[in-house]
């Protein structure tokens, strides 16, 4: 089963094997190969799984992410009303006619 990482995590591994390759084997062209290969190639090499690979840009701060919290609770609010209001257009709540009125209050 491959190792799941992050990108952030993995970066660094591919960062430090280009490192390695360049200092240590003292294979400059091959640290050259493996600094300008993907992310997400390096991953699949070396059978290491990205968690959340679509997400290109680093962790977002505590901040930024109690924000967008906020904005999808906003946002969900808003889509729990929709049912109602479409319910509301297909077959609008029935309006009590004068007559029915007075004849659940018992006046004849």
């Amino acid at each position: 089963m491959p190792k799941a990482l992050t990108r952030e995590q993995l970066a660094k591994r591919k960062g430090k094997a280009v490192q390695f390759v360049e200092n240590v084997l003292d294979d400059p062209d091959r640290a050259d190969e493996i600094a300008d290969e993907s992310l997400e190639s390096y991953a699949e090499r070396r059978h290491v799984k990205l968690v959340n690979p679509r997400c290109k840009t680093p962790m977002s701060s505590k901040a930024e992410l109690a924000q967008r919290i906020r904005e999808l609770e906003e946002e969900n609010d808003n889509l729990r009303d929709k049912p109602d209001q479409v319910a509301d257009i297909v077959a609008p709540p029935e309006e009590e006619d004068e007559e029915d009125r007075g004849e659940d209050d018992g006046e004849d």
